[in-house]
Order: structure tokens, then C-alpha cells, then sequence
């Protein structure tokens, strides 16, 4: 009896993980930054003056979307549609929030002559804030070149 028992754990166990499903509880949240990521320590990054030093996601928000520089995404950086803005960050490993739910913002130093950019900008800029809010995030605004 007991090892048909075990036969049926371990079958409905290796169903679930073969139908995408964890057996045990996971730390990601549909829609949420990993449960792991503790909340914004500055004690980690209030002396960082630089950007090469610092860790955490660093956002650039440009005319065309939201350039992502962060460990965990294969070439180092990733420029993407504000809207996708959510996804990628949840998608970041826990080792890319080394100072926790904390992220680095600037505006693109480098805008059109016209200012033709700068709509497209404030929109991408402004859903940018509204996702790191829902993710509660802090952001530690920095400034364009």
C-alpha cells in the first residue's frame, strides 16, 4: 500500500512539472518581482556617484521605449516598449536587485532638435513610473548627460 502510495505522489508530482506547474511553493508571482527581492536597502547604494558602479536596473527612458541595462539580460542592456517594461523586470533574476526593489531612472541625454521627442518621452516616462509603482519599486531618479 504504501509504495503504491509513493507511486502516486511522485506520478501526480512529475505530471505537474511536465504541465508547468511547481510542486513547491515559488517565489514568483504572476505580475510580481520575485517574492526574495527585499525592499530598496540605501544603506546598499546612497554613496554610488557613478552609474558604471552601480548594480541594480538602470532605466533610460528614450522616444522609442525603455532602454533596460541589468544583469541578467544576455547582452547587458535591452530597449523595450514601456508596456513591456513589467515583463522584463519581473523576468530579471534575484541576483540583478543587489540593493533590492530599487532601480536607477534618467531621461535620454541626447534628444531631437525639434524636441519632436519630447511627448513620446514624457508618455514612455510616466507609464515607466506607473509600473515601478505597481511593483513597488523605489526609484532613485538620476541625471540625463
Amino acid at each position: 500500500m504504501m509504495k503504491t502510495m509513493t507511486a502516486f505522489v511522485l506520478t501526480i508530482c512529475a505530471a505537474s512539472v511536465l504541465a508547468g506547474q511547481s510542486v513547491q511553493n515559488d517565489p514568483i508571482e504572476p505580475g510580481r518581482l520575485n517574492s526574495r527581492i527585499g525592499p530598496a536597502d540605501p544603506q546598499r547604494y546612497k554613496s554610488i556617484r557613478d552609474a558604471k558602479n552601480w548594480e541594480n536596473p538602470y532605466l533610460v527612458i528614450r522616444a522609442d521605449g525603455v532602454e533596460v541595462i541589468a544583469k541578467g539580460l544576455p547582452s547587458g542592456r535591452r530597449t523595450v516598449p514601456a508596456a513591456d517594461l513589467r515583463r522584463t523586470l519581473i523576468e530579471l533574476p534575484e541576483t540583478a536587485w543587489p540593493y533590492g526593489r530599487v532601480v536607477a531612472e534618467q531621461d535620454i541625454g541626447i534628444r531631437a532638435a525639434d524636441r519632436s521627442d519630447q511627448q513620446p518621452i514624457s508618455n514612455n516616462r510616466n507609464l515607466t513610473l506607473a509600473i515601478l509603482k505597481t511593483l513597488q519599486v523605489t526609484v532613485e531618479k538620476w541625471p540625463s548627460a
